[in-house]
């Protein structure tokens, strides 16, 4: 990024990572639905695609989606990266998704990755990073990711199957069930832990020896024997 004013024997400060931040204007080349525009359907196709205005279906592209602050998807929402600063009420499926202030998704996410500073009220799958960042908002039913870091707000049921790291401000309330965890100083844990285990773990069976069978086998030896005894007499 430049900064205006500044000069060539001016320091280099070293580079923060932010909440994700509104996103720019379309660039040319993508398809914009503008703020005028409301669609009936499914829309699909290639690229990437800019909503500011209304779309009641499904939405599906090879690239990205960017939905707008005054954009609304009433229906599932796929690609490969995904920015919202509208409102999604659908399942959000991609390996990508950024969730701005503005933002607010419901229903379902299956991501790959996520960076929320947005609203969500929504089951999140099974993730492999979740970064719930300073004014991001969570309600879920079940949240399940394999590192989670939080420096906003999640209430709901929360499963961490590597580690849930909760930082300065950060706050979770409800059920967690965690294999590791990290509290900072400031961090705030309200509900019950438990420690995370795969639901089916793979057991290694024994077999043991069937001694019914040989009992019985016992047992059929001794009568016979006992037949010829009493013949013999």
């Amino acid at each position: 990024m430049a900064f205006f004013g500044s000069s060539k024997s001016e320091k280099s400060t070293p580079e923060v990572k932010k909440a994700p931040s509104a996103p720019a204007a379309p660039k040319s080349g993508a398809s914009t639905i503008t703020g005028c525009m409301e669609i009936l359907g499914n829309v699909k196709g290639c690229g990437t695609v800019h909503v500011d205005g209304k779309i009641h279906g499904d939405l599906s592209v090879d690239e990205s989606v960017i939905v707008g602050k005054d954009g609304v998807v009433n229906g599932d929402v796929k690609a490969k990266k995904i920015i919202v600063s509208g409102k999604i009420n659908g399942t959000t499926k991609c390996d990508t998704l950024e969730v701005t202030q503005t933002g607010h998704l419901t229903d379902t996410i299956d991501a790959h990755k996520i960076v929320s500073d947005g609203k969500i009220e929504a089951s999140i799958t099974n993730c492999e990073s979740i970064h719930i960042t300073k004014n991001g908002q969570v309600q879920t039913p079940k949240m399940m990711g394999k590192h989670i870091i939080v420096n906003g707000n999640i209430e709901g049921n929360v499963i961490a199957t590597e580690l849930l790291e909760i930082n300065k401000d950060g706050r979770v309330k409800g059920e967690m069930q965690v294999k590791k965890i990290k509290v900072s100083e400031g961090g705030l844990m309200l509900g019950t832990m438990l420690t995370y285990e795969p639901t089916n773990p793979v057991r290694k069976v024994e077999k043991k020896p069937e001694a019914s069978s040989d009992v019985a086998k016992n047992e059929q030896a001794t009568a016979l024997k006992e037949i010829v005894k009493t013949k013999e007499k």
